[in-house]
């Protein structure tokens, strides 16, 4: 298993349909969107936050087959930025439209992603997904892997 995703504390946020989770030893910090960057955050790479420089990225435009840029800039009023650390210390935003939560996942609820899954244009850098039961739902939860995200950018 990718050592980056052992451990049973996730954060989760949504993203289009899909409810992702990224490790929480993986998360640097989650900040309100800054106004200034939240108005330019589709069209940007990087922003600098304080002392250090972050890679954007733009997980709607992978995911929203409809993703529009302009309808994102001008509905920004409660967005959030989650910054996530990287192998390498790298750390890369992921706005998102609403609060993410803390999850616990059973790691016998995780399984790798059939790579079928790839061809019908599930990206490479979701190579595990959790499926758990809330309210006696089966919820998908589509684990990432920040470091595939880097490399396997637009």
């Amino acid at each position: 298993m990718n050592q980056s995703l052992v451990g049973n504390k996730y954060i989760t946020f949504k993203v289009y349909t899909y409810i992702l989770a990224l490790p929480v030893d993986s998360i640097f910090k989650v900040v309100a969107c800054p106004s200034h960057l939240s108005k330019t955050l589709w069209e940007a790479q990087l922003a600098q936050m304080g002392q250090r420089t972050v890679m954007l990225i733009n997980l709607h435009s992978y995911l929203d087959p409809n993703y529009n840029p302009s309808q994102q800039e001008n509905d920004n009023s409660s967005n959030f930025l989650i910054i996530a650390q990287g192998s390498s210390d790298e750390l890369y935003g992921i706005q998102v439209d609403a609060p993410p939560n803390m999850l616990t996942i059973d790691e016998a609820n995780i399984q790798p992603v059939p790579k079928s899954f790839h061809n019908i244009g599930l990206p490479i850098w979701i190579s595990q997904i959790a499926i758990i039961n809330q309210k006696n739902e089966p919820i998908t939860i589509l684990m990432l892997d920040i470091n595939q995200t880097y490399t396997s950018r637009k």
